[in-house]
């Protein structure tokens, strides 16, 4: 769940989400960082389930070619490609196409970026917080980022690593998007017994 947010010092996209509801799996290491990248992507209007997707569709509204990537998509596959970006793994041909023609580049081209493109997406902490400062910079200079963050105490529990995933998280937004990203949670369970 997402909305917008109106204050008199600015605006906000404020980003609500459970925590547990939004993630794959707790025995990752990374698991609270894919579950961010996740809900910000989704708040963008961009794949949440399938992270190099997301930033193929960031470079390509960067580019300028998104629309077009969409409109030859929709008639290569009859199909709009919001209904049809989480199941790209069994659309190579049309992606494949679509990418060649929006980003006007070649069809080897095109077919060597789809077919690697899952293998060599990584993210990390520091990474993660790029992008959203990356965002906010195409902001007004008040507006924030703010992740409502429920149930983490019961998610965390006594995994430490966790813990400190959630921490540096935070550590990062908040040095490098300078305070424009917050992250609130809220817990049942006692969070200061996780550390």
């Amino acid at each position: 769940c997402s909305s917008d947010l109106r204050a008199n010092q600015g605006s906000a996209d404020v980003i609500l989400f459970n925590i547990d509801a939004k993630a794959d799996s707790k025995s990752e290491r990374d698991v609270i960082l894919q579950v961010f990248l996740r809900v910000f992507n989704e708040k963008l209007g961009f794949s949440g389930d399938a992270p190099h997707v997301a930033e193929m569709e960031r470079y390509l509204v960067s580019k300028g070619a998104y629309e077009t990537f969409q409109k030859v998509f929709f008639e290569k596959k009859g199909s709009t490609w919001r209904e049809e970006r989480d199941a790209v793994d069994f659309m190579r041909d049309e992606v494949v196409a679509s990418l060649a023609a929006s980003l006007s580049m070649s069809h080897e081209s095109a077919a060597a970026w789809f077919d690697n493109a899952r293998d060599s997406y990584k993210i990390n902490i520091e990474n993660f917080a790029k992008l959203l400062s990356e965002y906010l910079d195409t902001k007004p200079a008040g507006h924030r980022v703010i992740f409502l963050v429920d149930e983490v105490g019961q998610f965390i529990g006594a995994n430490t690593q966790l813990m400190l995933t959630l921490q540096t998280i935070t550590e990062q937004l908040g040095t490098l998007c300078q305070g424009r990203a917050w992250v609130i949670v809220t817990s049942q369970e006692d969070i200061d017994a996780a550390l």
